[in-house]
């Protein structure tokens, strides 16, 4: 394959024709002039069929994703949520995700940080768990999980961040009850009555949602979690980036942007569940993503 020319982010020609690509040394990009704008990948120095060009920027104030959808199907047996997110808020509870009921059978799924702590918080037929576990906002990305299976009589819940078990509880109910008629957002936290509040500042990135509780090799809190968990993420370069996902068959995979040319307010899902995405009181398309 022939070599590119490199540049660097503060280098790209000033006036490219349509179709040059360059490597771009100091972000390990490749960029591409596509007569408009540049597209950017984000290389090994290969060009590869699987890269993550872009993310969604959210300002905190109003703005959100919302999936058009309130994922009942999937939520009512075992499943798993994966984003990955860069906080850039200075002070405030934010919402990573979620869907809050106000009318019986009240029934929630949320995960939200305000600072100090991040928390997930869920709640079947009216029985509420919620737990926090310690992490400060640094604008730097991590990735987080939350993941729900049915074990006999309960509704085992565990959280995981940047790869490590950080809790794990577990809630007296039975998933097939859950129930909600709003639409789930992201970026916020949707109700069932009402608009959405404590909204996300800061970017989310390859936002995915499993309809199983993937497996994460049996380990303890505070460990680093094997199996499927660990696939999530690709650790082969000198910092963990997001991993193709396709083999684990989300039933939704938002790439923020990467299948839409970060362009345009909607986010086609990826996975099975055919629930595209739209960009709600713009949110912007970002090139900031896990490198």
């Amino acid at each position: 394959m022939a070599t590119l020319n490199t540049v660097t982010s503060s280098t790209r020609p000033a006036s490219p024709t349509a179709g040059e690509a360059y490597f771009e040394t100091d972000t390990n990009k490749i960029i591409v002039w596509n007569g408009t704008t540049w597209t950017e990948i984000v290389s090994d120095g290969t060009l590869g069929s699987y890269s993550n060009a872009y993310s969604v920027s959210f300002d905190g104030s109003n703005d959100y994703v919302d999936t058009g959808t309130n994922f009942q199907s999937t939520f009512q047996s075992d499943f798993t949520i994966s984003t990955w997110f860069k906080d850039e808020a200075t002070s405030g509870t934010k919402g990573f995700f979620g869907l809050r009921a106000n009318t019986a059978p009240l029934n929630d799924v949320i995960a939200y940080t305000d600072g100090s702590t991040i928390t997930l918080w869920i709640r079947y037929n009216g029985g509420r768990k919620f737990q926090s576990f310690s992490h400060t906002r640094d604008s730097n990305w991590h990735h987080l999980v939350l993941k729900l299976n049915q074990n006999g009589s309960n509704i085992e819940m565990r959280g995981y961040l940047d790869g490590v078990l950080k809790l794990s509880t577990s809630l007296a109910q039975t998933m097939s009850s859950w129930v909600n008629t709003g639409t789930f957002a992201i970026g916020a936290r949707a109700y069932d009555t009402h608009g959405p509040d404590i909204y996300f500042q800061g970017k989310q990135d390859e936002f995915a949602i499993f309809g199983s509780a993937l497996s994460d090799g049996g380990v303890s809190v505070g460990q680093t979690a094997g199996g499927d968990i660990a696939a999530l993420r690709d650790t082969t370069g000198s910092n963990p980036v997001p991993a193709d996902i396709s083999s684990l068959s989300p039933v939704t995979w938002y790439r923020m942007g990467d299948n839409d040319g970060g362009t345009g307010t909607t986010i086609t899902d990826q996975g099975s569940g055919s629930n595209d995405g739209t960009l709600t009181n713009s949110p912007t398309f970002s090139s900031s993503v896990p490198s």
